[in-house]
């Protein structure tokens, strides 16, 4: 298997550690299954690992997926936590588990957080802020956040990228990539989970963390949208001191959503609240179709007057037209008892690919919408339909697009948190009226007007572009210039072996080289001369000797001899 030693030197050091952290926790055969055994030590390489405490092994991999995963720093906490949203990919049993990873690490100092303001902005910060709080009210991997005071008196929330982690993010994002090409390149069932495509678009997510005038974005757009709120307070943004390093906000106080104790002895309605979380999601997803996709509790306050207050809005969600559609599309399947509907529905967006039309995926589909036709919406828990359908979808090796993740992901958590505060939270009475006005839309006359105007449209362009297309085909065909592309199926395992066993004979002729060269050199008593033997044939010997016990102990640890 070729190394990941590739010409990434410079990264030598952080592939260790990864090797490290990963082989410490049981995962040492995954080191070896993407190739990073020339990484380790020459002890670990030919006798195998250290050894590996039991109490380790006796804890569940899932849980030492998490510890690692901590160990290795912001990069892969982050990484872990996108992957928890992603239960197409990961078992149940993980996601939970990936879903406890917290990126909370101890605070980097005053001095630190007062050179990247300054540097910011080009100003001392008795300059910008009437006072400035040197201990930080939160930390976390990526930035902290410190309370202080404008000039005007203004109490804002200032945060400040921690220095040096960005460049730490880079080193860490280019290791993954090259991982997950490997992974696409030698390892046979990666294919299905597409793993360059989910580096590419986690290095989107986080590098749009790490981009403070990014969330300034975000956190305008959400001030904007509930701009005169009765129940949702959206914390101002201050423009001019807002960089890609430094975000400054208006200061909010207010409980957490986990903290029962502290709302009840506030005397707060805990179903007004549960319910003011619900209205605004369904907001932000149905009227406004950008909505928080990180609602943990330590993202929701709620303030003494019962109001609910949005935090941290690095990660956002959009739900486009054709998403929008999608779901319509859903409840209708629903309504019409239809299951070819629904599998139109899901092979439009994508979701479904070969195998789509088997027998048991279209009954899998007809027990799901049996199960639900002829209830009143009132009753139809959109979250659990959605879970369901994309169990379904798993199963079937169905590919679900990440936006429809994320969606599901972060109604799954909303409505956990809303749970927690209300064990009684009907989230379905709640949608029922968006539900009911997106299905209305949906079979307007007006719809259907647009649609078959835009049907129109594209067999128009269709018709237009049809003749060029064909005279491109037939010119190619008469050229001889028109091209194949054909795919061998199932061979990728027989290439991993042939790679293998020619790595390895490769090995056994240098060997058998360096014996028969070394056996020459003694017989001819070439000098220099060591004991009267010649030392550079003793060299070529025990050069061929370390070669050879490593290749032997290499086909034993296989078990392939």
């Amino acid at each position: 298997m070729v190394s990941l030693l590739v010409n990434e030197f410079s990264y030598v050091k952080r592939y260790r550690e990864i090797v490290d952290v990963m082989i410490r926790h049981g995962f040492g055969y995954l080191v070896d299954r993407f190739g990073l055994r020339p990484v380790r030590s020459l002890r670990e390489r030919l006798f195998g690992p250290r050894h590996i405490p039991e109490q380790i092994l006796v804890i569940s991999e899932a849980v030492r997926l998490r510890q690692a995963l901590t160990k290795l720093g912001v990069t892969f906490v982050k990484f872990g936590q996108i992957l928890s949203t992603r239960y197409d990919l990961v078992p149940e049993e993980y996601i939970n588990e990936l879903a406890k990873l917290q990126d909370e690490v101890p605070p980097f100092g005053y001095e630190e957080a007062k050179k990247v303001v300054e540097k910011e902005f080009g100003k001392n910060l008795d300059e910008i802020f009437l006072s400035f709080n040197p201990e930080p009210i939160a930390a976390a991997s990526i930035g902290q956040v410190h309370r202080a005071k404008l000039l005007g008196g203004e109490d804002v929330a200032v945060k400040v990228m921690r220095p040096g982690v960005e460049k730490q993010i880079e080193v860490d994002l280019t290791i993954m990539m090259s991982l997950a090409k490997f992974a696409e390149k030698h390892i046979r069932e990666s294919k299905f989970f597409n793993p360059v495509g989910f580096v590419e678009e986690f290095s989107r997510i986080i590098r749009q963390e790490t981009d403070y005038a990014h969330e300034a974005q975000n956190a305008r757009r959400f001030y904007d949208n509930f701009a005169g709120s009765a129940t949702v307070i959206i914390p101002k943004v201050y423009d001019e001191y807002v960089s890609k390093h430094v975000l400054t906000q208006e200061y909010s106080d207010g409980i957490r959503l986990s903290d029962i104790a502290r709302i009840e002895e506030a005397g707060l309605d805990k179903k007004k609240i549960s319910t003011d979380i619900a209205n605004a999601y369904l907001k932000m997803i149905f009227d406004d179709g950008f909505y928080h996709a990180d609602p943990h509790p330590g993202n929701i306050l709620v303030t003494r007057e019962g109001k609910i207050v949005f935090l941290d809005f690095g990660m956002a969600g959009y739900v486009d037209p054709e998403l929008r559609e999608w779901l319509a599309n859903l409840i209708i399947a629903i309504q019409r008892n239809d299951a070819g509907f629904l599998i139109e529905a899901l092979t439009e967006m994508g979701l479904v690919v070969e195998g789509g039309e088997s027998p048991m995926f279209r009954m899998k589909l007809e027990e799901l919408i049996n199960h639900y036709y002829g209830m009143s919406s009132k009753f139809i828990d959109p979250i659990r339909f959605l879970r369901d359908l994309i169990d379904i979808l798993i199963k079937s090796r169905g590919k679900i697009p990440a936006n429809i993740m994320l969606l599901s992901k972060t109604l799954v958590i909303r409505d956990e948190i809303a749970r927690n505060i209300d064990p009684e939270h009907n989230f379905a009475e709640l949608v029922e009226p968006y539900v009911k006005k997106l299905v209305e839309e949906r079979i307007s006359p007006s719809y259907i007007l647009k649609e078959t105007a835009r049907t129109i449209w594209d067999f128009a362009r269709l018709a237009k572009a049809f003749p060029r297309r064909l005279n491109n085909i037939l010119s190619k065909a008469e050229k001889g210039t028109m091209k194949f592309e054909l795919e061998h199926r199932g061979f990728e395992a027989l290439v991993e072996e042939m790679d293998i066993t020619s790595n390895r004979l490769s090995f056994s002729l240098i060997i058998s080289a360096l014996i028969v060269g070394s056996s020459i050199i003694i017989t001819t008593n070439t000098p220099p001369r060591f004991f009267g033997v010649s030392f550079l044939g003793m060299f070529g010997f025990f050069i061929a000797g370390v070669l050879g016990f490593g290749l032997v102990i290499s086909i034993l640890r296989s078990g392939k001899w």
